[in-house]
């Protein structure tokens, strides 16, 4: 078969910018198409949609689904796998936008930046030294739960800053953290109780689930900030609210949240002293190009009969 019969399902209309790298190469189906369509795609760019037993069965000539994107909880691999569909993904795509956006969470928890302006807006003008107060962040400790891609840029720019980072990750040597320039500890509760700021970069799994629960929160220091931009679910967000408003935490930061869209009666909207974005940190030109030109190229890849770069199962 020629690559130019190739059909490539969407269901978001693809970057203008890798437009070219499809032209002359394949037909684009959708986004909005019939659903009988996809029985007669050979790929799927997979923005996040649900891609379960019974859509893949829809699809019986499909070869690949490529992932725009780091997380891939949307796609039964499983399933893939046992109908001979190779899964892809793109996990350095949004490495440096997301490492960018951590770092602003931080910086806007520890210097009350949202907090200040919401009261300037309001006519309100802090004159008095003693009204607010942020985090000097230089001599500090930055616990990173997680040291892939993103959590390593964090803390190679967070290190220049001047912070001690220490880390927790299960599937990190003492020794590569030593190599790192990363300081390597034992357990989440030694990281959590010696950090005056935590950033999350694990991924949601069965065993992460809420793994910053009630009792852990109270095992992190007095005024600490926790900052989220990997998984919603590593977060049990009524036990974090509740350690927001009694002073425990002195802030957070959250691109992620446990539903999302967040609903209206999630407490953390509430709170003034938590900096919220709604799951953008991947969100920038660069990064949402760079992740579009992976998932393509992995694509292609496939249906080429190459091995793709960053495959997820074996088929």
């Amino acid at each position: 078969m020629s690559l130019a019969m190739y059909r490539i399902w969407v269901d978001e209309q693809p970057l203008d910018s890798v437009l070219p790298m499809l032209s002359g190469v394949a037909e684009i189906v959708g986004p909005g198409a019939d659903l009988r369509e996809l029985s007669l795609c050979d790929g799927a760019l997979d923005p996040g949609a649900r891609w379960d037993a019974a859509r893949m069965d829809r699809a019986g000539r499909l070869q690949v689904i490529s992932r725009i994107g780091v997380g891939y909880d949307n796609i039964d691999v499983a399933a893939a796998t046992a109908r001979g569909i190779q899964v892809c993904y793109t996990p350095h795509g949004p490495t440096i936008s997301t490492a960018e956006h951590a770092i602003a969470l931080i910086f806007a928890a520890a210097k009350t930046v949202c907090y200040a302006d919401r009261d300037v807006r309001a006519g309100r003008w802090h004159r008095a030294f003693r009204t607010v107060k942020g985090m000097e962040l230089r001599g500090r400790v930055l616990g990173l739960v997680g040291a892939g891609r993103i959590g390593s840029e964090v803390a190679r720019v967070m290190q220049a800053v001047g912070m001690r980072v220490q880390v927790y990750d299960p599937g990190l040597s003492e020794e590569r953290a030593r190599q790192a320039g990363l300081e390597w500890v034992s357990s989440l509760e030694l990281l959590l109780s010696a950090a005056d700021v935590v950033s999350l970069h694990a991924p949601a799994t069965a065993e992460t689930r809420h793994l910053i629960n009630s009792a852990r929160l109270a095992w992190m220091k007095p005024g600490a900030i926790l900052v989220n931009t990997a998984r919603g679910a590593l977060v049990d967000e009524h036990a974090l609210a509740d350690a927001l408003k009694n002073g425990h935490l002195a802030a957070a930061g959250l691109d992620v949240f446990e539903r999302e869209p967040t609903e209206s009666g999630n407490p953390l909207l509430d709170l003034e002293n938590v900096v919220l974005t709604d799951h953008i940190a991947s969100h920038t030109w660069a990064g949402h190009h760079r992740l579009y030109e992976m998932a393509v190229t992995h694509l292609l890849q496939v249906l080429r009969g190459e091995q793709p770069d960053c495959p997820l199962n074996s088929v």
